[in-house]
């Protein structure tokens, strides 16, 4: 039997001291999309030589005529995936994309015609290894350990769980728990959810145990909600959905020792 989940394995460098992660997602290209916000956040992660980012779905609006998206006051899909294609590709040329899922709108295609816009995107952009239509777990090993020294055998490798997600709640309340979930099946260092369009993160700390010492160990947790690109209109006005900042947390990954931030 396979791996449940799709596994992705990245080695940012032996002598890499940070390295950045920002989940891009909910950019809606074709409805609401705020392209120079998300122009800047790609400059920054290209202007820097230890950044980098997953896309976590919901990358365009891609309406239907059963879907609750405006269908006919957007760009049509073809044309959203030209653009994804086309804002996507500095990212993909540069190495900087670790991680590439679907979101609920690529979906709605994948469901109906079994076509799945995140895996076309990702075969134009040559980064096929790394894309996954539901969930990806990944091995992120940064640098080393200094205070143990001997750089080949004590290197650093975090672990992370993303999903687009599904929680459909008003409140922080619900979106908050609907993040922690995320741990109750799968462990990891880190945890990534999108669709809620709101940007938040908090930490967590779990018992894990030493086999070979027959000790435990707490291990630091850190639950991340990535933000949108997608301007507060049309259907979240509807719904009554509170206005957010647009933009992503970035995630900090030490590589001197075992560590990690987020900054929103």
């Amino acid at each position: 039997m396979g791996n449940p989940l799709k596994v992705v394995r990245h080695d940012l460098g032996i002598d890499t001291t940070e390295a950045y992660i920002v989940p891009l997602s909910d950019l809606h290209i074709g409805s609401q999309f705020d392209q120079d916000k998300f122009l800047g956040y790609r400059q920054w992660i290209l202007d820097r030589p230890n950044a980098y980012c997953v896309i976590n779905g919901d990358i365009i609006d891609n309406s239907t005529t059963d879907s609750i998206g405006d269908t006919y006051g957007t760009h049509r899909p073809d044309w959203q995936m030209e653009m994804a294609e086309e804002l996507l590709r500095p990212l993909a040329d540069g190495g900087r994309i670790l991680a590439f899922l679907d979101g609920n709108h690529e979906h709605r295609t994948s469901k109906k015609v079994d076509q799945f816009p995140g895996k076309t995107l990702c075969k134009f952009l040559g980064i096929q290894d790394v894309y996954d239509p539901d969930g990806i777990y990944m091995f992120i090993t940064v640098g080393y350990d200094h205070k143990k020294g001997n750089p080949k055998k004590n290197r650093i490798t975090y672990t992370g769980f993303q999903l687009h997600g599904s929680a459909g709640g008003k409140k922080m309340g619900g979106k908050v728990n609907a993040l922690q979930d995320m741990a109750n099946g799968v462990t990891a260092d880190f945890y990534i959810a999108s669709h809620t369009h709101t940007q938040f993160a908090f930490p967590g700390r779990v018992i894990v145990p030493q086999n070979r010492t027959k000790s435990l160990m707490f291990r630091k947790q850190l639950f991340v909600s990535a933000g949108a690109f997608a301007e507060w209109a049309g259907y979240a006005v509807r719904q009554n959905y509170n206005p957010a900042p647009l933009g992503s947390p970035r995630i900090r990954l030490d590589g001197t020792r075992m560590d990690m931030h987020c900054s929103i």
